[in-house]
């Protein structure tokens, strides 16, 4: 039986990491894993936490420093509410009521620690994705600032506010592209041979709506749903254009904003999880979400 490992060495592939609510600290783990067995992307992609590492590690970051970066990283260091802006925007129809957030702490942290300041000047090709509020499409990001591409790609809903890039409202790629797989084959960045995509199932997805948080409960499990299905279809249209398509699905710790001292265990976990996929032959997705 050839093994993960074994298909990948001496290829060409793109690396793709996928959303996932403060997915940080796994995705870190899954990347270090991998250079750890020599095995080099040619390009990257990724949504939200996925493409916050996909960013970084593309821009010429060190892993260990990115593993200390995270792991160094408390709630006080990005939380900057917006409560007299929401006020104020909630009266004159302005976008700030679309988030808690003002995402001011963490573009600045972004700004600071980005050895590359164009996206489209990274040292391995990258690409991120995010939600057009304006448009109401996903928008592929190839080039510009990198450290607002960042922002918007990690935009939660509701978290952060929107993010005004080139004339559009940006939130989370991960809305509509949870891994941008046949993005980063059709923003043709690089020449790839195969991908190889770090799955993140969405926390809650299968939770029955009830009780007074029914509703949110409700959307979340309708987005996850919506997110699977749009996977899904990537999964067709990748193997009918014949690229071969590996992912690794990684079921970590959980980690909050509340919950952030257990990113150390999340990011040991997802090095186990490559290790694991890299010495077994590969297996098919199962759609878990």
């Amino acid at each position: 039986m050839t093994t993960l490992r074994a298909l990948l060495e001496g290829r060409r592939f793109g690396l793709v990491l996928s959303a996932g609510y403060f997915g940080f600290y796994g995705h870190a783990g899954f990347v270090d894993g991998l250079l750890g067995h020599g095995l080099v992307p040619s390009a990257f992609a990724g949504t939200s936490a996925g493409g916050m590492v996909a960013a970084f590690t593309a821009a010429g970051v060190p892993l260990p420093e990115l593993k200390a970066l995270i792991t160094s990283q408390r709630r006080e260091h990005f939380w900057d509410p917006d409560w007299v802006g929401i006020a104020v925007d909630s009266v004159r129809r302005g976008h700030r009521p679309s988030g808690l957030l003002k995402g001011a702490r963490f573009r600045a942290l972004l700004e600071q620690h980005l050895p590359v300041k164009q996206l489209e000047r990274t040292p391995t090709p990258l690409v991120l994705v995010a939600t057009s509020l304006t448009s109401q499409r996903a928008v592929t990001l190839t080039s510009g600032d990198l450290a607002s591409a960042i922002h918007a790609t990690c935009a939660y809903p509701g978290l952060f506010q929107a993010v005004p890039r080139d004339g559009e409202l940006l939130w989370d790629g991960g809305i509509v592209d949870k891994a941008p797989a046949v993005a980063l084959l059709d923003a043709k960045v690089a020449q790839l041979d195969a991908l190889l995509v770090h799955y993140l199932p969405s926390r809650g997805g299968n939770a029955q709506p009830g009780g007074p948080l029914a509703y949110a409960a409700g959307m979340s499990s309708g987005f996850a749903a919506v997110r699977r299905e749009h996977f899904k279809l990537q999964l067709e249209v990748l193997h009918h254009r014949g690229v071969p398509t590996y992912v690794v699905t990684s079921h970590l710790p959980p980690v909050s904003p509340r919950s952030m001292a257990t990113g150390a265990k999340a990011m040991e976990a997802g090095a186990e999880s490559v290790a694991r996929a890299l010495a077994a032959p590969p297996t098919p997705w199962q759609g878990a979400d």
